[in-house]
């Protein structure tokens, strides 16, 4: 009885060394982006600031909330036209991390809604346009943690824009750092 008592507390024992993580549960991304519209006519390039909370669900795989602001805008090289475009998301997110060393590549993606607003004015008839809405969108994304530090690549797509309305996807180059989530 005493050995089957011991190889079950040592089994135990080994399943919860097996599975502990390394890593804290919780972290606070914070960051700058700057921003290359896809749609190169209006729109030449942008900046912008995220918040991104994350709970890692295990040291490899985290989820998050991605709450994302930028801007961005171009004129025409005569300056007769000028469009400026504010961007907001909210997205939920996904990370896998393929190391548990101090350098953590990443890959990951997020879903969620995105707020637009944009302003075009031109000087030929005076005109201003604004336009504002909510739209569906997506978030594909790769990167590397270093200790705290966060560099990353994301390529943001909204769906369902009007046809006469230019496309307002974009890749963020992201740089940042994390508060919390290091090892424990």
């Amino acid at each position: 009885m005493k050995k089957l008592i011991f190889t079950v507390l040592a089994l135990v024992a080994f399943y919860s060394a097996s599975t502990a993580q390394e890593f804290k549960k919780f972290s606070v991304g914070l960051g700058a982006l700057y921003a290359i519209p896809s749609s190169g006519d209006s729109y030449k390039g942008g900046a912008g600031f995220y918040l991104e909370p994350h709970y890692k669900l295990n040291d490899n795989i985290a989820a998050g909330l991605r709450m994302e602001w930028a801007v961005i805008g171009g004129a025409d090289k005569d300056g007769q036209e000028v469009s400026v475009s504010a961007l907001g998301s909210y997205l939920l997110t996904g990370e896998y991390y393929f190391s548990s060393t101090k350098v953590r590549p990443f890959a990951g993606a997020g879903l969620g809604l995105y707020t637009l607003g944009t302003a075009e004015v031109g000087s030929g008839n005076n005109e201003a346009e604004i336009e504002m809405g909510t739209k569906f969108g997506f978030a594909p994304r790769v990167g590397v943690l270093l200790s705290h530090f966060r560099l990353g690549l994301e390529y943001n797509v909204i769906t369902g824009l009007d046809d006469n309305i230019d496309s307002r996807n974009y890749l963020a180059i992201k740089a940042g750092f994390d508060i919390g989530g290091g090892k424990k």
